[in-house]
């Protein structure tokens, strides 16, 4: 893949406190991340797309849901309906732009940007691997949140145990199937062999790196809240900062997936070739998840 070449980047050395707690180095992690992306333009636009296509499902999967009740309101049955036949498409769309945003990521920790089109050729030339992993992920998604809602309690832990270790197992999927461009099975067995390898119970699919994010829910929350509560003397000012809320929500899901992706692509090239690349210090990803008497720090 060809781009505009850069000197590669160099590996933070800086000493990484011992002491460290999770919540520190969740937001370590993620301003290193972060900072791949806001110097690659073709990561920046993915982000955006990211972030458009999210609120395009929500309100697809609505419609939807109108329209198959009949009468325009809302009916959980109908939605849960209308998200179970979007699913597929959806999903595909989703795989699509995280190939993309993979392919991307890796050329920014090399060194070396993507244009956005060659970005997005990267998922175009493996067409058939992206409709099939997608098939795969929007399968069992269907089927674990199925037997979560369905099952009695103790099935339903199973299935959501089943849920953990099917996202742990899938972690490197995406980026196997950007980088290496092997078929979607294959990216399975080689993301859960890669696992398993090199950090085993020990890594718990990228949440570390994102847990800033229920931080920044946090407030928007209670904006969201208080905006309802003063709806009735202040209408319109509730319906816009009930729009900017939302704008806010789909921002901070957006940049956590890309975030997380960029973090992803990082850990899979140092598992395989065991040099650390980007801004990231080697110990942070000979351990992104450090485990102290048996729990996440």
């Amino acid at each position: 893949m060809s781009g505009e070449e850069m000197q590669p980047s160099e590996p933070n050395q800086q000493q990484v406190p011992s002491n460290e707690g999770r919540i520190a180095r969740s937001w370590r992690l993620t301003g290193a991340a972060w900072r791949v992306v806001c110097h690659d333009t073709a990561l920046r636009v993915l982000a955006a797309w990211s972030g458009l296509f999210n609120v395009a499902s929500i309100i697809a999967i609505v419609a939807l849901g109108g329209l198959l009740s009949g009468h325009g309101h809302f009916d959980r049955n109908h939605f849960l309906l209308a998200a179970l036949i979007l699913a597929y498409p959806l999903m595909f769309v989703s795989v699509f732009l995280n190939t993309a945003i993979a392919a991307a990521a890796a050329a920014a920790l090399d060194g070396r940007h993507l244009s956005l089109g060659q970005a997005l050729a990267v998922p175009m030339r493996r067409i058939g691997q992206v409709a099939l992993w997608s098939l795969i992920a929007a399968v069992v998604g269907v089927v674990l949140e199925q037997l979560t809602n369905r099952l009695p309690l103790g099935g339903s832990i199973v299935a959501r145990l089943v849920g953990v270790g099917w996202s742990l197992a899938s972690l490197f999927a995406i980026p196997v199937l950007a980088l290496e461009g092997r078929s979607a099975p294959e990216c399975l067995k080689r993301s859960a062999q890669v696992v398993r390898k090199r950090w085993g119970e020990g890594i718990s699919g990228n949440v570390t790196i994102s847990a800033w994010t229920i931080f920044a829910m946090v407030p928007l929350v209670i904006v969201f809240v208080a905006a309802l509560a003063i709806g009735h003397n202040a209408p319109a000012v509730r319906d816009l900062v009930v729009f900017l809320v939302a704008l806010a929500f789909v921002a901070v899901i957006a940049i956590t997936a890309v975030v997380r992706q960029t973090f992803a692509v990082a850990l899979y090239q140092f598992a395989t070739t065991d040099s650390p690349q980007g801004p990231f210090a080697q110990s942070d990803l000979q351990a992104p998840f450090k485990v102290k008497r048996g729990f996440l720090r």
